[in-house]
């Protein structure tokens, strides 16, 4: 009888240590993600990324050896994971445009006074051809104008 419940006792042991295999884990990890993500500082996100790509390399390494609905389930975990970054990419850039709104007025005095500044910026910052410059700064001129 100690036999059974010795040998019991191990199987439940192993059972319980095994671990889980990557699309598991990457469902685990875009659930936490998709919970916390308004949430996350720069740092975390940063630690978030780094424990998606090892997970990522992990299934890609394994690939060959899931089920169809374990990739199934890990193609939809990426998905979701990728989303997930886009709307926090898009809400980030929305809340930096609204705080460019209270510089604004600044900008447009800077612009107004110094063309010069504004021609070389789109010549050598944004690579504009000497065409494309010209025609940009009508457009702002005109722009400013009214």
């Amino acid at each position: 009888m100690r036999k059974y419940i010795l040998i019991l006792l191990v199987a439940l042991t192993a059972a319980s240590c095994a671990t889980l295999r990557a699309p598991a884990k990457l469902e685990r990890l875009v659930n936490r993600v998709e919970r916390n993500a308004d949430r996350y500082r720069p740092y975390q996100w940063e630690r978030v990324n780094r424990q998606y790509e090892a997970l990522l390399r992990e299934y890609i390494d394994n690939y060959r050896t899931y089920t169809i609905s374990e990739k199934q389930r890990a193609m939809s975990a990426i998905g979701r994971y990728h989303a997930i970054l886009v709307d926090h990419g898009i809400k980030q850039g929305i809340g930096f445009l609204g705080s460019l709104g209270s510089y604004a007025g600044g900008l447009l005095d800077i612009l107004r006074q110094d063309a010069g500044a504004v021609e070389d910026f789109l010549r050598n910052v944004l690579g504009l051809g000497s065409a494309e410059t010209k025609s940009a700064l009508e457009s702002l001129r005109k722009r400013l104008a009214e």
